[in-house]
């Protein structure tokens, strides 16, 4: 859309109603990040600026799964960094359900949390979710020692004020699994890393199988029988 601002990769010739409903969220998307791209400009002047990257880390089969990070500056002390996660069912063109698709112990409490740009994405509080991103969050080898700026970064996603944070979850094909991040404030930004539950786990957890069946071909792995 612009030197910095990439648009949303569309499914390239639609087979079906479910694809074209796809690429038309996907250019709303495009519209909504325009929009708020100007009004960054009108607010921050001239030094402002809004870069947007996309990362497609699922392209079937039955998932599409997106990653949007934006760095946005308007003005101010400090730019903000914003991931945004939407994953879409390829057979209803619409975004996944999670409470469909994995256990009441991974979904937890769903709640709508906002982009950078106001785009609404759904988030999952749940403890268990936390544990398991705790849990492969930054590993270590046995004798490695954790510097300063480790310790400040495993203190602040272990040390949540209320009940679980509120985590964007998308699928990951590569890796294998489910990820999982949650923001940060901004003077620990820098720690919010993702994590991928792997397949093996969501399965134990009680994930649907639609789920897993499409994870496991994409990464390369036969499907759990």
């Amino acid at each position: 859309m612009s030197k910095n601002l990439a648009s949303m990769p569309q499914i390239v010739n639609p087979t079906d109603e479910a694809e074209l409903r796809i690429n038309a969220a996907l250019r709303r998307l495009d519209a909504s990040v325009r929009k708020a791209a100007l009004e960054c400009k009108a607010e921050g002047g001239a030094n402002s600026s809004w870069e947007r990257n996309i990362n497609v880390p699922m392209r079937g089969p039955r998932f599409l799964s997106f990653e949007i990070t934006d760095n946005v500056f308007c003005g101010g002390a400090h730019p903000n960094v914003s991931t945004m996660a939407i994953v879409y069912d390829l057979a209803t063109g619409a975004p996944v359900v999670w409470t469909m698709l994995l256990p009441p112990s991974l979904t937890g409490k769903a709640v709508l949390a906002a982009g950078a740009d106001g785009t609404k994405m759904v988030t999952l509080a749940s403890r268990m979710l936390h544990a398991l991103y705790l849990e492969g969050y930054r590993p270590m080898a046995g004798d490695a020692k954790i510097d300063e700026a480790d310790k400040e970064c495993r203190d602040a996603v272990t040390n949540w004020s209320g009940d679980a944070p509120p985590m964007m979850a998308w699928l990951d094909a590569k890796a294998g699994g489910l990820a999982v991040q949650f923001d940060l404030p901004h003077a620990v930004q820098a720690c919010a890393d993702a994590v991928v539950i792997p397949v093996a786990t969501l399965w134990q957890e009680g994930a649907q199988a639609v789920l897993i069946d499409a994870i496991e071909p994409a990464h390369g792995k036969p499907t759990t029988p």
